[in-house]
């Protein structure tokens, strides 16, 4: 048997960040495009523009910067609170995943 958990945070009942949402914000900073990273995902441009936008009006602050354009500077990057605000939301769903496995060894197996 396997134990499966996901884990969100949410604002006034609205997702601000989960897996799914985290891992595309880490593929935009890893590819430093949103259309990248969407493509990635199978996803348009504007499906992922939409989830960063609802993520920052859920969060309250800028999570992704955006530089329109081809050349040199230009792309997607995240903010340093978006950066920030990922890895505390990557701690956090390591830590509970791991005390989840924990307790679920203790009682089924």
């Amino acid at each position: 048997m396997e134990m499966r958990a996901k884990f969100w945070i949410e604002n006034k009942g609205e997702v601000v960040l989960g897996s799914g949402k985290a891992v595309l914000l880490r593929a935009i900073e890893e590819k430093g495009s949103i259309q990248k990273a969407a493509e990635e995902f199978g996803m348009s441009y504007r499906h992922a523009w939409g989830i960063i936008k609802r993520m920052e009006q859920r969060a309250g602050f800028k999570l992704v910067n955006v530089q329109p354009g081809g050349g040199r500077g230009k792309g997607a990057k995240l903010t340093a609170r978006g950066k920030h605000f990922l890895e505390k939301f990557t701690l956090f769903e390591e830590s509970l995943r791991k005390m989840t496995m924990k307790k679920f060894k203790e009682i089924f197996e």
